[in-house]
């Protein structure tokens, strides 16, 4: 003689659609919903991401250390500019403003991975 079962019972049993609470769920349930990524999947996206955003960071990076070096008189070109002729002195800036850009950008990017 087997034992009758309450409806609550009854309601628990997996064919009749019981679903546990949030949060709460059992390995079959979850073998359904797993898609088939591996490891190699989740990495090569990872680094995908990281690819196009270091170099959009970089760019605004690059763009924020010449709007604050804008700002310092030392920095701006008139303070330097001399009778000596516009070509010398083009190349002279040039030279002269992106050696110190690349030295505040270089301490970003360390502190940044440190």
């Amino acid at each position: 003689m087997s034992k009758t079962r309450t409806m609550n019972e009854l309601r628990q049993e997996k064919p009749y659609g019981y679903r546990a609470p949030f949060g709460m769920t059992h390995e079959e349930d979850n073998k359904e919903k797993r898609r088939g990524y591996s490891e190699i999947d989740i990495e090569t996206t990872k680094d995908l991401i990281f690819n196009q955003l270091k170099n959009q960071l970089f760019d605004i990076m690059f763009q924020a250390v010449n709007d604050e070096m804008a700002k310092h008189e030392v920095f701006q070109a008139e303070t330097y500019f001399t009778p000596q002729g516009e070509e010398w002195f083009e190349d002279a800036w040039f030279e002269f403003y992106h050696e110190h850009h690349g030295d505040i950008l270089g301490s970003i990017m360390k502190d940044f991975t440190n």
